[in-house]
């Protein structure tokens, strides 16, 4: 019986090492790209639509929790909302400048980049992003994972965000 256990734990011991490693990819704490999507957050602190607008590709994607219309139906809650156009997006963020005043966006740890094998150079960065509503004068504070990415002419082909839309909401309320 002892032998028995033994060859068990033999055979699964080399089984455990014997498992292939496969690499999918690099990550990358210091890229061109990182540098594009922090030049991102500058730009959109500033109000600089048009900036921005030229980080993209002209058939960029745009996905966000609520994407600029809050819609908290319980449908809304559990669905991903369609993507938005370049123009779309501008004018989302048109929509932001024009209601929200001391935008500021601070990075939350060290934005990463992300070289999958078989898939576009993605950058992950976590952000704080605070800003005041202008109307009510109350305070957002929105803690926002971004996902850019690049195509291979360094311009931004898709961006997903995730957020928790609850403080804007807060804001907005008089």
């Amino acid at each position: 019986m002892k032998k028995l256990l033994l060859l068990i734990l033999v055979v699964c011991s080399v089984s455990a090492f014997a498992q292939k490693k496969v690499k999918n990819g690099i990550i990358y704490k210091e890229h061109p790209y990182i540098e594009i999507v922090k030049q991102l957050a500058v730009l959109y602190e500033k109000g600089d639509a048009a900036g921005m607008e030229k980080l993209y590709t002209d058939t960029a994607e745009v996905y966000g929790m609520t994407r600029y219309n809050v819609d908290t139906t319980k449908v809304a809650q559990w669905s991903v909302p369609p993507h938005k156009a370049l123009s779309g997006a501008k004018a989302g963020w048109q929509q932001v400048f024009d209601n929200w005043e001391q935008i500021k966006m601070r990075p939350i740890g060290t934005p990463e980049g992300l070289a999958y094998t078989d898939a576009p150079f993605t950058v992950q960065s976590w952000w704080l992003f605070t800003l005041v509503n202008k109307k009510t004068k109350k305070v957002a504070k929105v803690e926002m994972v971004l996902f850019d990415l690049f195509n291979k002419d360094g311009k931004i082909a898709t961006q997903i965000e995730f957020y928790d839309p609850t403080s804007l909401l807060a804001a907005m309320k008089q």
